[in-house]
């Protein structure tokens, strides 16, 4: 976990910090910056406690084969997205099913260069990238084909259509 929270930048250890040495007594989760700086759990970024779960069942001994997982990247800045994105690749390198339902370019991208760069064995032929559509009230959905070197082809019209229309006004300004 702490390795994930290095390479997203969110933090750097984590900590309990118990109210009395009881078992079962009340403690809190202390969150450490690089510096050493401590903080409570509840006064850090929301994206932190919304991750941390999501990054435990993932490393959690004896957890499921198959993950489900809903726009994990709320609340999150760009570079914990993608170090999310290279995350899911590990734990679909070693046989287990992550499957994602997001929003974030920062995650999609993050795999595609870890297919390119091979950073952990994952093939393009075991990626799977469904682009949901709204055509006329009715979702389509369409396949997109992804190549050893991370590219994508047979890509709808709208796919990154936004995202093309906003990088040609900044270089065309």
């Amino acid at each position: 976990m702490e390795k994930f929270g290095c390479d997203s930048g969110l933090f750097h250890k984590i900590g309990i910090k118990r109210f009395e040495n009881i078992e079962g007594s009340p403690f809190r989760l202390e969150i450490s910056k690089e510096n050493g700086d401590r903080r409570n759990l509840i006064d850090v970024g929301y994206g932190i406690s919304q991750i941390l779960p999501v990054i435990y069942e993932l490393f959690r001994d004896g957890g499921p084969p198959i993950f489900l997982f809903q726009q994990p990247e709320v609340h999150l800045h760009p570079s914990a997205q993608a170090a999310l994105g290279s995350l899911f690749c590990d734990i679909a390198s070693e046989g287990r099913q992550v499957i994602v339902e997001t929003h974030s370019d920062y995650i999609l991208d993050r795999i595609l260069l870890d297919i390119r760069d091979n950073r952990n064995g994952l093939i393009a032929e075991n990626v799977s990238i469904l682009y949901f559509e709204n055509e006329g009230g009715q979702a389509s959905i369409h396949p997109i084909q992804i190549d050893y070197e991370g590219k994508v082809s047979k890509t709808p019209d709208g796919y990154r259509k936004f995202f093309k229309k906003e990088l040609d006004r900044l270089i065309n300004y």
